[in-house]
């Protein structure tokens, strides 16, 4: 009982700590895209703004500002060329009815169920396999850590994610113990909701969940788990309105497969077939197409100073090292390396947790922690394992996991409200040399410029700004927008990410490069006042 109290009170100080930080920060960079997306589902019908996303969060996100009986102005004919359909569409609902912030806030709200969700899977997870002690702390530590209380505050689709990927590694755990039809259909449910609320729960729950199958070949009940598969299946076409359509990919064939096809004439021809024939859940199959061309081109990123579009194979492994509070970071590892004493329900864990990581260094997609969040309730499993037992063990024993537990509360406690671009002691007074881009710059902090131009009765400002919120719409002083080598007079205001990334892209911004800001606007934008126009840096 008096864990469960401790619980409910963990999860409504959680929410609290997060829906605080709603008026703090601007629409983030995704978050109206993936309001339109959700829209469209809901309000015509159809899903067809973009696939690279399953529908699921999104239509959380929107389900908020549509009950409040907002809409789409229209819905808009959508092309790979054309991705500004979604933002522009998104920055409509928003700022229907002239309610912008109350607007954003219902949308935000949309997360907060899966924040719930992730929570209460941790609490069973760690009191069926562990014991109550380690399930309550194992939330305090969690629900306490800046990456999730970050994105737990946005109209995002990671929380769905983490939430999802592991209720359905918790439900697998569970079919492990009672292999019947009916678990089979729970794990198919859990499953299904993953594969429909992010695309990347797909290899995170295959990496993890098929290694043990494998490795329990003759005991696993093959047939229970075919009908898991069908659920899962039947969810997932239920998540696209049961549709059936002919495959006819979006932006033509993937590289790879026309290369293959090139060669063999009569595989070529049944690909055509394929192609032409109704299938159900068309755009699911089309959606994960499009998340492998998109890691096969890779992605935008920054790392040490660095900027690649194919990312690289550490890049997670130095993200995790520099976001996560060093207290909890310590506590994790020390557990996932004690998790080979364990018995096995306690060590397929640790064993998800390594499976998960190790994935994430094939990607090339490397955009931020929030890719990853997957692997926080494993780790904080771990963690509050290993506290819960020193503390057993003995008093002497206790002191040092304990004070790491305190450090990792107090890093939290001190990273209010800015959660989302929270760096540990190890990124140093300088994250942005290290990391710039989700995890620190992603636009939020427009809304905390235009107070503070206002506050300095500034006349005009120049603008580099990343992100997709209007400035027109920003409540700004009358500005102009700032390019790469723009060199200019007065209040200039340039986003971290242009000031790192793009000089390590291109050189841009090099004319800023030995300006010291007149001060830092949030932790994303670097203000600087200058008397003349300052000549050319040296690179």
């Amino acid at each position: 009982m008096f864990a469960r109290v401790v619980l409910v009170l963990t999860v409504i100080v959680t929410l609290a700590r997060v829906v605080s930080t709603y008026k703090v920060f601007s629409a983030t960079s995704d978050e109206p895209a993936h309001i339109s997306a959700g829209m469209e589902w809901l309000q015509f019908h159809e899903y067809t703004y973009e696939l690279q996303h399953p529908p699921f969060a999104r239509v959380a996100v929107a389900l908020g500002p549509y009950l409040q009986g907002l809409r789409s102005e229209e819905q808009r004919k959508f092309t790979s060329e054309d991705l500004v359909v979604m933002f522009d569409e998104g920055y409509n609902i928003l700022y229907s009815k002239g309610d912008y912030e109350t607007n954003l806030a219902w949308a935000r709200a949309g997360t907060l169920p899966f924040l719930i969700l992730l929570g209460w899977v941790t609490y069973g997870w760690g009191s069926r396999y562990f014991n109550a002690n380690v399930a309550i702390l194992a939330v305090v530590l969690l629900l306490t850590l800046p990456p999730i209380l970050g994105h737990a505050g946005l109209a995002t689709l990671d929380i769905g994610c983490a939430a999802t990927v592991t209720l359905a590694l918790y439900q697998f755990l569970r079919f492990l113990d009672e292999p019947t039809r009916r678990r089979a259909a729970i794990l198919g449910l859990a499953l299904g909701l993953a594969a429909l609320t992010k695309f990347s729960s797909i290899p995170f729950l295959a990496v993890s969940i098929v290694p043990v199958l494998l490795w329990r070949f003759r005991t696993t009940r093959w047939t229970h788990l075919a009908i898991a598969a069908g659920v899962a299946f039947l969810l997932i076409w239920a998540g696209y309105r049961f549709e059936i359509k002919p495959l006819e990919p979006q932006y033509g064939p993937h590289p790879k497969i026309d290369q293959a096809l090139e060669h063999v004439p009569i595989f070529a021809k049944a690909f055509d077939v394929a192609m032409n024939t109704p299938l159900p859940a068309t755009d699911f199959l089309l959606g994960i197409r499009d998340v492998w061309r998109h890691n096969d081109l890779g992605h935008d990123s920054f790392l040490l100073g660095e900027f690649r579009r194919t990312g690289w194979w550490y890049f997670f492994p130095v993200v995790l090292a520099v976001k996560t509070p060093i207290g909890f970071l310590l506590l994790g590892l020390a557990g996932l390396w004690s998790a080979r004493k364990l018995p096995r329900p306690q060590s397929l864990t640790a064993m998800f947790f390594i499976a998960i990581f190790l994935f994430s260094l094939t990607s090339r997609i490397d955009a931020g922690i929030r890719h990853i969040l997957s692997v926080y309730p494993l780790l904080a499993l771990l963690a509050a394992n290993l506290v819960v037992r020193a503390c057993q063990s003995s008093p002497k024993a206790a002191i040092a996991p304990v004070a790491l537990v305190a450090m990792a509360l107090a890093e939290s406690a001190g990273a209010h409200p800015d959660y989302m671009a929270s760096f540990n002691a190890l990124a140093g007074t300088h994250p942005e040399t290290i990391l710039c881009e989700s995890d620190l710059d992603w636009g939020q902090d427009l809304k905390r410029l235009s107070t503070r131009l206002r506050e300095l009765d500034a006349d005009h400002v120049s603008v580099g700004y990343f992100g997709s919120s209007p400035l027109d719409k920003a409540d700004l002083p009358p500005y102009r927008r700032l390019g790469l080598e723009d060199p200019v007079p007065g209040y200039v205001a340039v986003s971290v990410r242009f000031l790192n990334l793009e000089y390590a892209r291109n050189g841009g911004y090099s004319w800023l490069r030995d300006r010291h800001p007149r001060e830092r606007i949030g932790r994303s934008i670097d203000l600087y006042f200058l008397d003349a126009v300052p000549g050319p840096a040296n690179k």
